[in-house]
């Protein structure tokens, strides 16, 4: 047998975060294990948890059309287009709205500012569901950047609204929201950086600076992981 053991520390905010676990709730809450129930996209990037909704008889909605007429399909923590909501209450299917409270703060905002005239800017990864969510409250005039030096690209603008990706790192964030504002004459940035995520981040830093190996366990395809 080995002589020396391991300790395995395990970070204080492990598990779901607010959002995906209210989106959860509601799931479980409106399928109540046996009413046939959809999501729009996966309602949380981890398989045993998909696993575990698609034997409640919680599925995945693969498209939007008269198969989902009077069917519960719950909108993820991700949010979705305004377009796209529409087009889920036209081919008939009952809505039940699980967007993080987070997300839907940062799709208010966007709303605001762009009803006023703003450019407005979004930091985030493209192609993730939440930045083509909140994009569609941008008209389809919205611009997405990811790093810093895209920032420095900007054109000049009159007005512009910063806002982030809930799960971005704060420090980047800041970083890059600041180049942003140097291409405006009135800027306004959001701080829309999830409080979950900043407390993940956080523990994750603490400890690697006191363990020999850190593990991140989460899905591989996850903003978070």
């Amino acid at each position: 047998p080995c002589e020396d053991s391991m300790k395995v520390r395990l970070a204080e905010s492990a598990g779901f975060c607010y959002g995906v676990r209210k989106a959860m709730d509601c799931v479980l809450h409106v399928s109540r294990g046996n009413e046939k129930t959809y999501t729009l996209g996966p309602l949380i990037h981890n398989p045993q948890a998909i696993e575990m909704l698609e034997s409640r008889n919680v599925f995945i909605a693969g498209t939007i059309d008269e198969s989902l007429r009077g069917r519960t399909v719950v909108i993820r923590a991700h949010g979705v287009p305004p377009d796209l909501r529409k087009r889920l209450e036209d081919a008939g299917a009952v809505v039940v709205d699980a967007t993080c409270p987070n997300v839907l703060k940062s799709q208010e905002i966007i709303r605001t500012y762009h009803a006023e005239g703003y450019s407005i800017v979004i930091v985030g990864d493209r192609g993730h569901a939440e930045i083509e969510a909140l994009m569609g409250y941008t008209g389809g005039t919205g611009t997405v950047i990811e790093t810093i030096d895209e920032a420095r690209a900007l054109p000049h603008m009159d007005r512009v609204c910063v806002v982030a990706q809930t799960t971005l790192n704060r420090q980047s964030y800041n970083e890059i929201a600041e180049e942003v504002c140097r291409h405006a004459d009135v800027s306004y940035v959001a701080r829309t950086v999830c409080g979950s995520t900043e407390r993940r981040q956080a523990d994750i830093r603490r400890l690697a600076e006191t363990t020999d190996a850190t593990v991140v366990v989460g899905g591989a395809n996850s903003a978070n992981t």
